[in-house]
């Protein structure tokens, strides 16, 4: 009975273990020793009720009745599991699939992320090396970074912060 109540509720100690990080190692390996210190005080225990000899007591009693009283009270001793009276297990459920539908939605939004980082990676894979690009090819691959004296003038030291229009250009003498 014991052995069935708590392999209905056993943990996946290794799937566990992998998601916990790593500085928090020693606290995971405190909370599995005290874990399986309770499952084993519950093993401890048989499944069922010892059985007693009460033949032994009704031929050595004055009174048998009291052993047979006693023997019918043992027999009808029975101890219930406890029920769920608040409904806890269906609201862990409920919650459970609710944190799944979300965090499936968020490795989407995830993935497609990653998507958009490596489209970028291989843009910029095709761009050729600091060392090695021109003025011209800055201004082909980065026009809003490049510096067009035509469009947009600036003036020396070509600072963003120094140029006239900057939010901060007032504050900098």
């Amino acid at each position: 009975m014991a052995a069935r109540r708590i392999a209905k509720s056993a943990v996946d100690w290794t799937a566990f273990a992998e998601r916990v990080p790593a500085n928090q190692r020693d606290f995971f390996r405190a909370f599995k020793a005290k874990s399986e210190s309770l499952v084993n005080r519950v093993h401890q225990y048989p499944d069922s009720l010892p059985k007693i000899d009460f033949s032994l007591y009704k031929s050595r009693l004055a009174n048998p009745a009291i052993a047979q009283q006693f023997e019918s009270q043992y027999q009808n001793v029975s101890v219930p599991y406890p029920k769920d009276k608040n409904n806890m297990v269906q609201e862990v459920d409920a919650q459970e699939k609710k944190a799944n539908t979300e965090s499936k939605a968020f490795v989407e939004v995830l993935q497609g992320q990653i998507k958009e980082a490596r489209m970028m990676l291989d843009k910029l894979g095709s761009i050729p090396p600091p060392d090695q690009m021109t003025h011209e090819m800055y201004a082909y691959y980065f026009p809003d970074k490049s510096l067009d004296p035509v469009s947009k003038p600036t003036f020396w030291p070509h600072i963003p912060m120094l140029q006239p229009g900057h939010k901060d250009h007032q504050y900098i003498k």
